[in-house]
């Protein structure tokens, strides 16, 4: 799991809804870690037969490999 920390950050340089009840100026020690939840991970089952098709269809892709199998 990644985590990301950044030591002595310029408290102006936050996004204002990070800002908010600090003082102006100053420095502030971050850690950013991701959320078990928050982490996406895709199955392959849905993504079966999602792609475009680059082969052309079934059987000229079967014919293609019988051929390549007869060279042997």
């Amino acid at each position: 799991m990644n985590k990301v920390v950044k030591k002595h950050y310029p408290i102006e340089r936050l996004p204002a809804d990070l800002r908010s009840g600090l003082q102006e100026l100053g420095w502030v020690h971050i850690e950013i870690e991701p959320e078990r939840e928050a982490i996406l991970e895709k199955k392959l089952s849905p993504l079966v037969a999602s792609g475009k098709n680059v082969h052309g269809d079934v059987q000229a892709v079967l014919t293609g490999i019988c051929a390549l199998r007869e060279d042997q």
